[in-house]
This record gives structure tokens, C-alpha cells and sequence, in this order.
């Protein structure tokens, strides 16, 4: 009997989904037919299968269906304005009539570089590419060039993009019983970085040490984001980004954040609100006002490495280029967002997505489910578990055993028109107001009362 309500939830929840949905379904078989399972970007989809979406304005959003959705995915986190921000779509539209890209540098290039620069600690000096993953390949080359050594320290399940060196351990490694093994989750990656890319856990400083005392001399640098985004939203205990700083600096490699997702934590990101300064920052996301971007900077000694004039002979200078970089359009789209996102509206929203966190939790301690909300300001993420988050794996494992009701979870948000990310992650814009967290809550706490048959049927242990 309970199997069978719980049956008949998960039933409902899809029949819902698949009216609302017609016309997204139509499309979806079209593009099977000329894109491989009908999309070009991973991240976007989830069964049965994706909404398309059509438009959207502030913090809202339409699919080609007409349903409309308060927006808490805002593109994987890079809407800091939401959609249509007026003063970015007037100022690009205005550029649009006198050029998009020149092959040249220009004032707008200039001028962003200034703004970033001024705002982030750790950033002397930056240059522009096209995307987060564009930006990570950057920041382990330049600490390859700069000391010298090939070997880098990721975390297990940390993400910088889909590039070879940071595809190792992608995805956390679940089954090893004495630290993370060196394994990879995706094929076509050389068996070689393997040896290249050492793994440790996040939030472990021990295991850190360990890898430099095991490979003296050999590695170049520990990349890390300070908060993992797409590891689980998972919080640096205490003294820990200041632990890899110190043990960076003692073995003479780099530390490198990856403030791609985190960068919107802070007015100059969240190396500024730790007070750890990385000698790498890999930058995307918000800095493009809704347009391609991706930015390495760093301090000024190590930047130099890509100035002919500044690096002694008989080493060459790093070389960067891309037919995009630096375009004006994103260049402009990016300064304008810069100046409306200064330290109140980083402070108002953080405070939303804290009001966001807490409510989340609160309501599913008052239905007797083990779930609990992580995160720091504007971002923030469910987990079907009650146990301390410390580590991305713990994070992960959770989530693979309920992945039933994320899928679950999320297509019911959508039916009451709540858009987020499909592992239950939520993030922040600047078009938000207490109005709309109330509103998200009231329709979360919904979905937990729909889901609680399902939850009681299916895993028992979710419940109190």
C-alpha cells in the first residue's frame, strides 16, 4: 500500500510535468534530430526531458509552453541581474550599431580590467577569454610555466570546466576507503594525467601536506574553488583556505580559486570575504553582464610571464589569444553589471539567499525529513541527508542515493513554477525582493508535503 502512494506521487508529479509541457516535447524530437539527444549542453538537461524556455525579464522567465517561472537557476548562476537588466541591454544595443569585436584592443577592455582589478584582492593584472573552462586551462598553464612543475592538486569531485587535466575525479570518488584514487568519469581523457593530477578531498588539509611530502618539487599548483558549486555548495571549515595558502607557499606553488561560481559572494569575490588571497583567479560567469566571458588574473609577478618585456630570456612568454576575447559586448555587458553589483546589493541578496537557506530548512525539520540546505549568500543547495556536510564526496554519495527524489523534487518545483538547477540548487539575482523568497518558500514547502508519501514509501530512512 505505501509502495503504491508512493508509486502514484511520482505518477502525478510526471503527468503534471508532461501537460504543461506540449510543445516543449514537440521540440525536444525535433532536436533529436540534429543535435545528439537533443541539446548541446549538458548541464541543461534532466529526465523526462528539459523545458525550452523562450524569454525572460528580471527575475522571471517563460518556456515556448507560456508557463511562467520565478527564475533561481539564472543560467548556472551567471544572471547576477537577471534577464534583460535594462541598462546592460541599452548599452550593448548601442554598441551593437557601431561593432561587436574590431581584432584590436579597446576602451571598454581597458575599462573592465580596471573595474575587476580595483574590486578583487588577489588581481594585479587579467586577461579576458570566453568561459570558465577557457579560464582553468589558463591558470594551471601559467603555474606550470611559473614554477616550472607539472603536477597539480585538485579536490575529488571538484569542477573547473571540461578540460583533460581537471576531468580526473570529476566526479567524487565513492568506493576508495584510504583517500580518493585518480580515476576518471568521462572516456577519451590520455591515461597520462592520471600521474599529472593528484587528488585530495576538500576540507582536508592533511591529505594536502601529504601529496607535496609524496612528490617534492613536483607540483605546481592546488586549484580549488573555496566554496564547491557544483560539488554541493559545501562551506571551507575554518582555517582551511588559510592552511592551503601557507602550505602553497612553504613547497613554492601556486594557489589557484576558481571564483567562477563564487565570484558573486563578494564584492571582490569570496577571496575577499575569506581574506585568503589565491596568486591565480579564474573568473566567468557574472563578470560578462549575461554574455561569454572568462578571466584569468593574478599578481603582478606571475601575470608577467605573458609580457614579452618583463620575462628574461631564455624563456619565452606565455602567449594567449581567441578570435572573442575581449569583444566589446562583453566587455561593455560586463562593466555594466559590474557597477550595479556593488557591496549593498552583494549584501542584500546574500541576506535573501540566507532567508532562502534557513527557510528551506526549517520546513523540512517541521515535516520530519532529513534534508538540510547548504550554502553561503546568493547561492544555496538542498541535500537529502542530515549528517555534516564536510566534504564533496559525503555531498555526492547523499545525493546518489536519493537521486529518485532530486528528479523528483525539482520537476515539482517546475509544475509550480519555481526554475532551478537540477540537483536542487538555487542561486540569487539582483531583480529579487523579500516578495519572491516568500514566495519560493511557499512553494518548496508544498513540494516537500507532496513528496512526503513518496519519501515514506520509497526511503524510509529520509524520514525522522
Amino acid at each position: 500500500m505505501i509502495d503504491a502512494e508512493a508509486t502514484a506521487v511520482a505518477d502525478g508529479i510526471l503527468e503534471r510535468y508532461k501537460r504543461r509541457t506540449k510543445r516543449t516535447r514537440e521540440q525536444m524530437e525535433r532536436a533529436k534530430r540534429v543535435l545528439p539527444a537533443g541539446h548541446t549542453r549538458g548541464s541543461t538537461q534532466y529526465p523526462p526531458y528539459a523545458t525550452h524556455l523562450h524569454s525572460g525579464s528580471g527575475c522571471y522567465i517563460q518556456d515556448c509552453d507560456g508557463n511562467r517561472y520565478l527564475d533561481l537557476l539564472n543560467n548556472q548562476t551567471s544572471l547576477i541581474h537577471g534577464h534583460a537588466h535594462p541598462a546592460i541591454t541599452s548599452a550593448i544595443t548601442e554598441q551593437m550599431q557601431q561593432g561587436t569585436v574590431f581584432g584590436s584592443p579597446t576602451e571598454p577592455l581597458i575599462r573592465l580590467a580596471e573595474t575587476i582589478c580595483d574590486r578583487t584582492p588577489g588581481i594585479d593584472q587579467i586577461l579576458f577569454n570566453n568561459s570558465g573552462t577557457e579560464a582553468t586551462i589558463m591558470a594551471l598553464r601559467t603555474a606550470r610555466a611559473y614554477t616550472g612543475r607539472e603536477r597539480i592538486i585538485k579536490m575529488d569531485g571538484g569542477y573547473h570546466g571540461l578540460h583533460d587535466a581537471v576531468l580526473v575525479n570529476m566526479k567524487a570518488d565513492h568506493a576508495a576507503t584510504d583517500g580518493p584514487r585518480p580515476r576518471f568519469t568521462l572516456p577519451g581523457i590520455p591515461q597520462a594525467h592520471k600521474g599529472q593530477s593528484l587528488i585530495a578531498p576538500f576540507n582536508d588539509l592533511t591529505a594536502i601536506a601529504t601529496l607535496f611530502e609524496r612528490h617534492p618539487g613536483e607540483i605546481a599548483a592546488v586549484i580549488v574553488e573555496p566554496i564547491p558549486n557544483a560539488g554541493g555548495i559545501i562551506l571551507p571549515q575554518e582555517g582551511y583556505l588559510a592552511g592551503l595558502k601557507e602550505i602553497t607557499k612553504q613547497h613554492g606553488a601556486l594557489l589557484i580559486f576558481d571564483e567562477v561560481a563564487t565570484y558573486r559572494l563578494g564584492r571582490g569575490g569570496y577571496q575577499e570575504v575569506s581574506g585568503v588571497i589565491p596568486d591565480l583567479t579564474a573568473l566567468a560567469k557574472i563578470i560578462g553582464g549575461g554574455y561569454p566571458i572568462g578571466a584569468l588574473g593574478g599578481r603582478q609577478e606571475v601575470m608577467d610571464l605573458y609580457d614579452p618585456a618583463r620575462v628574461e630570456k631564455p624563456q619565452e612568454p606565455l602567449y594567449v589569444s581567441g578570435t572573442y576575447h575581449g569583444n566589446v559586448i562583453s566587455m561593455i555587458a560586463g562593466q555594466v553589471a559590474m557597477e550595479h553589483y556593488e557591496e549593498p546589493e552583494v549584501q542584500r541578496i546574500n541576506r535573501l539567499g540566507d532567508m532562502l537557506k534557513d527557510g528551506i530548512q526549517a520546513c523540512g525539520e517541521e515535516l520530519g525529513l532529513r534534508v538540510q540546505a547548504t550554502g553561503y549568500g546568493s547561492l544555496v543547495r538542498v541535500h537529502w541527508q542530515d549528517e555534516p556536510i564536510i566534504d564533496i564526496a559525503q555531498a555526492t554519495r547523499g545525493d546518489r542515493n536519493a537521486q529518485d527524489i532530486i528528479e523528483l523534487f525539482h520537476l515539482e518545483l517546475l509544475n509550480r513554477g519555481i526554475l532551478a538547477a537540477p540537483g536542487e540548487k538555487f542561486c540569487l539575482s539582483t531583480p529579487m525582493t523579500e516578495k519572491e523568497i516568500d514566495h519560493a518558500l511557499a512553494e518548496i514547502a508544498e513540494t516537500f508535503q507532496t513528496l512526503l508519501p513518496y519519501v515514506r514509501g520509497k526511503h524510509p530512512e529520509l524520514i525522522v
